[in-house]
């Protein structure tokens, strides 16, 4: 009768960080200071597009905003930095920003292939050989 293997990982197996889509919307004219920022806690993949606000002018006007031009840059973190970056982001929000931002994340539910993992993940593993 053939022994069932178990389903443990390897001896040395480190499980994958998750990878969260982070998503932060700041004034336009801010997506670069802020895109740069991030860079600093490895987020190694960021697109920085330009977004419109579907708030009411009354609204605009009430919070003390100027236009509803924005800057939104989408950032790959892994789960593991994301309690930092997003302090950091608290923080800078109200010292840069005067106050105005916003910053959430989504999991990603799957990556396809170890080398797409690496790169977004921006794990720097030494291949064989290479010690």
């Amino acid at each position: 009768m053939a022994e069932l293997q178990s389903a443990q990982p390897p001896r040395g197996a480190v499980a994958p960080n998750r990878l969260m889509l982070l998503v932060t919307i700041v004034q336009k004219g801010k997506g670069t200071f802020f895109s740069d920022y991030l860079q600093t806690f490895d987020a190694n993949l960021q697109i920085c597009v330009v977004g419109t606000g579907t708030a009411k002018a009354d609204l605009v006007e009430f919070l003390g905003l100027k236009d509803n031009k924005r800057s939104v840059i989408f950032s790959v973190v892994r789960e593991d930095k994301l309690d930092p970056i997003l302090a950091a982001l608290e923080d800078h929000f109200e010292t840069v920003n005067r106050g105005t931002g916003i910053a959430f994340a989504i999991p990603f539910s799957s990556v396809i292939g170890k080398l797409s993992y690496g790169f977004l993940s921006n794990e720097r593993r030494m291949a064989k050989g290479d010690e």
